[in-house]
Parts: C-alpha cells; sequence; structure tokens
C-alpha cells in the first residue's frame, strides 16, 4: 500500500517540477519564516548548445532573505520580508548570456486558518527581476501564489494551487504539495522547488535527497546580439532553469542557527528566449550549495 502511495506522489512531483517555471522566494519557505537566511550556490562548467556546440558556462549564486510574522489574530498571520539573489554568469566568448541574472524584492502574504484542517495563503513578490542594467519599470512586476492546505493528518498534509509570473513563458502553473511523514523520523515531501525525502538522523541533524529546480524569468536590457527570427536580443525575456538531483544535511548549531550543505548533479539547464524562439540547452554538471539561516 505504501509503495502505490509513494509511487503517485513521485508522479505528481514530477507533474509539478514539469509545469512550474520559477521557485517562490525563500523568504516564504515555512523553514524561514522568521528568520535571516543567507547562500551560495555554484553550478559547474557544461557545454551549453543550440543545433551545435556554443562553448561552456558555469553559474554561481549568491542570495538572502529575511522574513517575520505578524499576528492579525487567532487565525490570521501576515508575513513580510525581503530577498536578493544573482545569478553571476561565467560563459565562453560568443555565448548570448547577460554576465548576470537577479531580483530584488520586497515578499508580502496572508495566512488565513478557515478551520482545524484547511488553510489558505496568498503570497507575492513586487521586485525587479532582470539583467541588473536598469532598475525600471520594464523590470519591474509582481509574481504571486496562492494555496490551499488540507490537513488529512498530523502526519499527511496536502496543498494545491496557482502561481502567476508575467515575465515567464509560462504565465500561470499549478502547483502541487504534500507533506507526508510516513514513519517516525521519516517525512517525503512535494513543495516546489523541491521535493524529496528527509531522514532525522538525531535532533540537531537532518539528511535528505532531493530534486530541486534553481532559476526565475527575468527582463533582458543588454543587447545579446541578433535573434534568429529577426531582431535582436534585447529588450525581451528569458527563463532560466536548472534541475538538480543532489543529497544535502542540515544541522542545527543552536537553536537559532542552522547549517545546511548540499552536492549532487546538474541534470539540465535551459535559458529560454521564448519570446525570440531562441533556446540555449545545457549539458549535466556537479553542483554544490551552502546555506545559513538565523532565526529571530
Amino acid at each position: 500500500m505504501h509503495a502505490k502511495i509513494f509511487s503517485a506522489l513521485l508522479g505528481l512531483a514530477f507533474s509539478a517540477t514539469a509545469f512550474a517555471q520559477v521557485p517562490p522566494a525563500g523568504t516564504f519557505r515555512q523553514e524561514l519564516l522568521n528568520s535571516f537566511d543567507v547562500s551560495w550556490s555554484y553550478s559547474g562548467e557544461a557545454g551549453l548548445e543550440r543545433g551545435g556546440d556554443l562553448g561552456d558556462v558555469s553559474v554561481q549564486n549568491v542570495s538572502a532573505s529575511f522574513s517575520r510574522d505578524i499576528k492579525l489574530g487567532d487565525i490570521t498571520t501576515l508575513a513580510v520580508g525581503g530577498a536578493a539573489s544573482f545569478n553571476f554568469i561565467d560563459a565562453d566568448p560568443g555565448i548570448p548570456l547577460p554576465d548576470r541574472l537577479g531580483e530584488v524584492t520586497f515578499n508580502a502574504g496572508i495566512l488565513h486558518h478557515f478551520s482545524q484542517r484547511w488553510i489558505a495563503a496568498a503570497y507575492a513578490r513586487p521586485g525587479w527581476y532582470g539583467d541588473m542594467e536598469n532598475f525600471d519599470g520594464d523590470a519591474f512586476t509582481v509574481p504571486a501564489i496562492a494555496m490551499i492546505s488540507f490537513i488529512q493528518s498530523p502526519s499527511l498534509i496536502w496543498r494545491v494551487g496557482v502561481s502567476v509570473n508575467p515575465f515567464s513563458d509560462n504565465t500561470v502553473t499549478p502547483v502541487i504539495g504534500v507533506n507526508w511523514k510516513f514513519a517516525e523520523d521519516w517525512t517525503f515531501n512535494i513543495g516546489f522547488p523541491r521535493f524529496g525525502v528527509t531522514w532525522k538522523a538525531y535532533h540537531a541533524l537532518a539528511l535528505y535527497g532531493a530534486v530541486s529546480v534553481q532559476g526565475g524569468s527575468y527582463r533582458i536590457t543588454e543587447d545579446l546580439g541578433p535573434a534568429p527570427r529577426g531582431g535582436r536580443l534585447n529588450n525581451t525575456y528569458v527563463d532560466y532553469r536548472e534541475i538538480r538531483v543532489g543529497a544535502g544535511a542540515g544541522y542545527n548549531v543552536t537553536e537559532k542557527i542552522k547549517l545546511t550543505a548540499e552536492a549532487g548533479v546538474m541534470a539540465d539547464r535551459r535559458f529560454d528566449f521564448y519570446d525570440r524562439g531562441y533556446k540555449l540547452k545545457g549539458d549535466p554538471a556537479p553542483y554544490v550549495t551552502v546555506a545559513i539561516a538565523c532565526n529571530f
């Protein structure tokens, strides 16, 4: 019975990963509420192609976020915060990619308990998303997500919702989530941009294996060269995505400080200038991530 349930949940996870384009800001990951978080990630050098080899590219990401919740009553909570994330791209000469893609955002959300079993939440991330050449109105947008959670039991929670991102090729996408504690120290989780299995080795240490998505949708201002359908690769948008398969560990140094480290394989990398019909596909490469979260 458990094997059938696990197979069904795994199928849902792949569906969620296939449909969704942009991960929600780390500010609103449940474990980061009321905290300040800093992370660094590096996905290694790998070939990039479009009908032929164009050269190699690697990506380094630096992110920071903070958030806190404010009780508006017994059943309603307001979450506020901010985040900044920058992808620094090191590409061989001739590859039409900007030096960086990033976002600087303010984040706000509300969570409401309709009952002990039903919870609704909505979050918005207004801010600037682009190549960081200009912080103007063209680079400003408001991605948002709305979800409903159903607490079937203390060990099983279902979530369903919708994500909206005006800069993405897929402007509206479904979101599916499941949190299933199927054994004393084991949890299976589907929650974009990550799904996987976590084992609580002891009170301060958790080990996990996961499939995750790194990336976002950005406004391109810089002129990167001619587009295959005519025009040029500027004043347009790019969907950047990496699918990662890896394992990691989270260690609570104190009650308020948590360190996380993860490593694995970046299985797929894409840069899709969808308005210009120009998509770059990357080969697999290793990746590593380290992060620290400080609760307050």
